[in-house]
Order: structure tokens, then C-alpha cells, then sequence
């Protein structure tokens, strides 16, 4: 406290506030030095009467020691907890209403000496408990966001669930069907083969019957002659047409019912009885896959749901979007706004083409094109190309542009199906700019409605619906695949063109060489 006197005013008793220095060598803040020569009416030091004629300095030395104190002494009484005053020192225990700040009490009885004040921690109670009110309404209304959101995604994920049980279900009952049918065609072939060798079998045991027979026959018989000439024929015919076994002979005699007793099926008439093993088994995965194709297709274009209204209804596979609200042809339709059955494509294009199309049938009212999407839009802004919306709409027998204007189109033939194109492009100008251009067809006759030229390149375009028809659905037309299969060629295939020129070069050099050569000799 020692230091505390000595940097306080010997007039305010308080630190010193912009001290300044008296000819005597006595400091003082200036307005209490001021304020004691006013009243006295004269200049004399208030501590040694001493006058000083003189302006008093001021004492820069002085007022940097008392900065550094005050410093020193707040950062003390912040480590314990306290604020204090960056001007005076003094703890801060107030709490200005007019000025809404908080004081200390020297800065009440100067700076704030007429304003209404109050405790601070009185002040801190009241203004808390005004924001727990102010905060209590947005609690409610978080906690019944929160629960349903939780609801909702619940909701989706039980939806979304079957959903891929079913698209599953599918694929088993495909898998199944193909497997008994594979199966199936493997049992006939193994039924048909196994026919055709009982036959042959049959035929054959018949034949060894009959060798048997002949065995026995008398002596005399058994060494010459075992049968007529007729059935002799008969049976040589029976044997080599049936069996197709040229070394079988006409048993007459020893020597021949032996050869026919040795004939046996060979081993090519067994194997040509074999199954066809690599019928069944030879790429078997793959061509279940690309038998698969029919029931798998391929969409270009998959809708977010997330992004419909409540009064529109999305399909399970997210390929077609139907409005719940039906329009009358005599009811006049606006220019639509963001809120207003707006669905997106999941996936935003970059650079690059591509192409969908959108079967909108017997529809009479909708819109389709491709967008900057609608984060960050107002709800109420209108979709035209102003506002980073490129489309086509019809309303009723009239087609228009989704520009400003809403400028109107002539069509001869209302399309069924509308094919969107979007391509990337370099204008023909000297700055040579890439932009993107929308173009839209009529799919049926491939006949162009329209483009939008010079659309940007900043951002990702999103294809985008309105379905405003209850009675027809706008869909997403699945895309032909075409599978190919790369086959690897030989280095002589590969460059047969080249190894022709580099033969037919070398024909050409010799055929030059030997002209010349001929040249010099005659």
C-alpha cells in the first residue's frame, strides 16, 4: 500500500490522473491542480504554498508508473476472479443503464454521475433471466424440430429399407428363376444323353444275346455255317446300321461270331455322349449379368426426395414425381416459385455432356430443365434464368421459356417425351469463353424445341421437375446400355496397316535402287 500513496494525489487522494509537475517539484492531477487555483484564486502548491507563475508540466515519467500499477493490479484481481477498472484501478461493483456498461464506483461519482445505475449483479440476474426467455421459445421449438427430424429419418430409414428388401427380392426371384432353369436344361441334356446311351446298350446286349444263341448250336454248325443266307443278311444289316460298328462281320462261322462277340462301343462314341460341359458353366456370371439388364435398367437421372414439398408425392425407385394438386385448364398459372413442387436430381453436372430424358406423357401441366439448386434461395423468387433457372413449361396448349418474359414458343406436336442436353462449349469470339448451353428435344422425332446458350460454368446445374398433374406422373426414361467386349489382338493385327506401308516403302526403295543400278550399266 506503500506504493499505492505514493502514486496517489495529494489533493483527490486517488492515483494519478494525468499528473503533472509544479515548479516545486510537487505533482498533482491536472483538474484537481485546476480546480484548487480556481477556488483559491491563486497559484500557490496546496502542499508547500510555494507559487508557480509557471504552467505546471507534465509528468510523463510519473503517469507511466502509474499505468503500469494500474496494470499490474488488474491483472491480480482477474487471477482471483475481479475485474477491475481500466481507468481508475477500482473493483467493478456497477452497472450503468443509461450507458449500458459496467463502473466502478469513481467512474459513478465522474463520467456517470448523473445516470441511472444499478448493482452489477443485479443487472447480470435481470438480463439473464430475459434471455432464458428469449431463448425458452426457440428451446421449444429445437426440441420439437429435433424429435421430428428423429421421426422422420426414422420414417425414411424403415421406408427405405424395404424399399431395398424388395429391389433384393427381386434380384433372388431372378436368381432363382435362372438357376432351376439352367438346372433345369442341365438335367434334360443328361436325361437325353442317358436315353440315347440305354439304346445303344439295349442294342447292344441284344446282339451278345444273340452271339450267345449261336454258341449253341451243334458242332458242326458252331465251326461252318449258323445261319441262312437271308437272316444272315437281316442281321448283319441290324448290327452295322444300329450299332454303326464296321468291324462286326456276318457270323457264319467261328471266326466271325468271335469278332462280333469282341465288338464294344469305342471311346469317340463315348465321348460324343458326353454332357456339354462348357455350355452350362462357360461364363456363366457374366451372362446371368447381361440377362439381368431387362429388369435392371439404368436411370441417368435419380430424384432427391429430400427436396420435394408435402405436396408432392416421389416414387420408390426415385424415378417419377406426381403432384397431389390437380390444375383446371381455365385456372391461371403463374410463373412457379421455389417452393412450389420443385424436385431435384440427386447428382449436380460439372463440365462434361450428358443427357436424360423425361417422359411427361399426356401432361399438361409441367416444367423441366436444369438448375444452380435452391440452397440459399428466398422461397418466393421466381424460377427464370435471371435467378440461375433454365427450363421448359407448358401450361395447358401453350409452351413457354422460363425466362423474364416467360417468352412463349409455337408447337406443332405436344411431346410425350422431352430430351435434355447439356453441353460444354467455346464461343467463337476473341476472348474465347467456355459456357454451357441447355438444349431440349422432342425424343419421339428428334426435332429441336429450343436451347439456352451462354449458361455459366460457376456452379453445378441440377436437373429438375414440376410436376403439376395428378393424372400423369413425370418420369425419368432409363438410359440403352450397351455392353462390349475389348478383345486383345496380336501385334501383327494390331499394326497390319503399318507393317503394309513399311513393306510397300521398302518395295518402292529397292524397286528405285535397281532402276538406277540398270541406269548405270547401260
Amino acid at each position: 500500500m506503500a506504493l499505492e500513496a505514493d502514486l496517489s494525489c495529494p489533493v483527490c487522494t486517488d492515483l494519478f490522473s494525468d499528473p503533472v509537475l509544479l515548479s516545486c517539484g510537487h505533482s498533482f492531477c491536472r483538474q484537481c491542480i485546476n480546480e484548487h487555483w480556481t477556488s483559491s484564486k491563486s497559484r500557490n502548491c496546496p502542499v508547500c504554498r510555494q507559487v508557480s507563475p509557471q504552467e505546471p508540466l507534465s509528468n510523463l515519467s510519473l503517469r507511466n508508473t502509474c499505468e503500469s500499477y494500474l496494470r499490474e493490479q488488474s491483472t491480480r484481481k482477474e487471477k482471483n476472479g475481479e475485474h477491475v477498472c481500466q481507468i481508475h484501478g477500482e473493483l467493478i461493483e456497477l452497472f450503468c443503464q443509461t450507458d449500458e456498461e459496467a463502473l466502478c464506483a469513481k467512474c459513478k461519482k465522474q463520467e456517470h454521475r448523473w445516470h441511472k445505475t444499478q448493482l452489477l449483479q443485479q443487472a447480470v440476474r435481470q438480463r439473464k433471466g430475459k434471455l432464458k426467455a428469449a431463448v425458452r421459445p426457440a428451446e421449444k421449438i429445437l426440441l420439437s424440430q429435433d424429435a421430428k427430424i428423429c421421426n422422420y429419418n426414422q420414417s425414411q430409414a424403415q421406408q427405405t429399407e424395404r424399399s431395398i428388401q424388395e429391389e433384393f427380392e427381386k434380384l433372388h426371384q431372378f436368381l432363382r428363376k435362372e438357376e432351376k432353369s439352367r438346372i433345369a436344361a442341365l438335367n434334360e441334356e443328361e436325361k437325353e444323353k442317358r436315353g440315347t446311351m440305354k439304346r445303344k446298350m439295349r442294342l447292344l446286349s441284344d446282339r451278345l444275346r444273340e452271339v450267345e444263341e449261336r454258341m449253341k448250336d451243334d458242332d458242326v454248325t458252331f465251326l461252318q455255317v449258323g445261319m441262312t443266307a437271308t437272316s444272315h443278311t437281316h442281321t448283319f444289316r441290324y448290327f452295322k446300321t444300329v450299332t454303326n460298328l464296321s468291324q462286326c462281320a456276318f457270323p457264319q462261322n467261328y471266326s466271325s461270331i468271335m469278332n462280333s462277340a469282341k465288338c464294344t462301343l469305342s471311346d469317340p462314341e463315348l465321348s460324343s455322349e458326353a454332357l456339354d460341359v462348357p455350355k452350362h458353366l462357360g461364363n456363366l456370371k457374366y451372362q446371368v449379368w447381361e440377362k439381368m439388364k431387362d429388369i435392371c435398367p439404368y436411370y441417368p437421372v435419380i430424384l432427391n426426395p429430400n427436396t420435394a414439398s408435402t405436396d408432392v408425392s416421389v416414387s420408390n425407385d426415385l424415378t417419377s414425381v406426381t403432384s397431389c394438386l390437380h390444375w383446371q385448364d381455365d385456372e391461371p398459372n403463374s410463373v412457379p416459385l421455389h417452393s412450389n413442387r420443385v424436385v431435384l436430381g440427386s447428382v449436380g453436372y460439372g463440365i462434361g455432356n450428358h443427357t436424360w430424358e423425361i417422359e411427361v406423357g399426356n401432361s399438361r401441366h409441367w416444367s423441366l430443365g436444369v438448375c444452380f439448386g435452391l440452397e440459399g434461395k428466398p422461397t418466393t423468387q421466381p424460377l427464370t434464368s435471371a435467378n440461375g433457372f433454365w427450363g421448359l413449361r407448358r401450361d395447358g396448349d401453350s409452351y413457354k421459356w422460363m425466362t423474364t418474359g416467360m417468352s412463349r414458343l409455337n408447337m406443332s406436336v405436344n411431346p410425350e417425351v422431352v430430351t435434355v442436353k447439356l453441353e460444354d462449349y467455346v464461343d467463337d469470339t476473341f476472348e474465347k469463353k467456355r459456357w454451357r448451353k441447355v438444349s431440349f428435344f422432342d425424343a419421339r422425332s428428334d426435332s429441336l424445341i429450343g436451347r439456352f446458350s451462354e449458361v455459366p460454368l460457376e456452379k453445378k446445374l441440377f436437373p429438375f421437375v414440376i410436376s403439376e398433374d395428378q393424372t400423369a406422373p413425370l418420369r425419368v426414361v432409363p438410359a440403352n446400355i450397351i455392353l462390349t467386349v475389348e478383345q486383345k489382338l496380336s501385334f501383327r493385327e494390331r499394326h497390319d496397316v503399318l507393317i503394309k506401308v513399311c513393306l510397300g516403302f521398302i518395295m518402292v526403295i529397292f524397286l528405285i535402287l535397281s532402276w538406277k543400278t540398270d541406269q548405270k550399266h547401260n
